[in-house]
């Protein structure tokens, strides 16, 4: 088995991601996690941004920008939801943010159902390297 990208980083981030729940339960406003999670971050000197925005350019025109819930250590894309479950669309909006970001590792946390669900989902693409000379 493989070595987990930003292993300790992110054993420290679900450790937050379940103390959060266990003690606020599911199904409170988004931004509740955002910032008691910003809270644990800051707690155990974790650098992140909260609601930090990306632009998206064609062509060197701006088409759009996203807004990441917390960008943490500038490795971490964590998207936070509160839904009754973890849906396609979601998993899709991490890997958009993956690709815009440039973020080594995207984790979507959601506080929704009886129990905590998380998914990690690494950034392949940002580490290939081209083979074009």
């Amino acid at each position: 088995m493989g070595k987990l990208i930003h292993e300790e980083l992110t054993y420290e981030i679900k450790s937050i991601l379940f103390d959060v729940y266990n003690k606020l339960g599911p199904m409170l406003p988004e931004e509740f996690y955002e910032r008691a999670i910003g809270f644990g971050l800051a707690k155990r000197g974790i650098p992140f941004t909260a609601q930090e925005e990306f632009h998206v350019y064609y062509k060197g025109v701006g088409v759009g920008r996203y807004r990441t819930d917390l960008f943490v250590d500038k490795k971490v894309i964590l998207e936070l939801k509160v839904a009754p479950e973890l849906l396609p669309i979601h998993r899709a909006q991490i890997l958009s943010y993956l690709k815009v970001t440039g973020a080594d590792l995207g984790m979507l946390a959601n506080f929704g159902g009886p129990s905590l669900e998380d998914e990690r989902f690494p950034n392949f693409l940002a580490q290939r390297k081209s083979e074009f000379s």
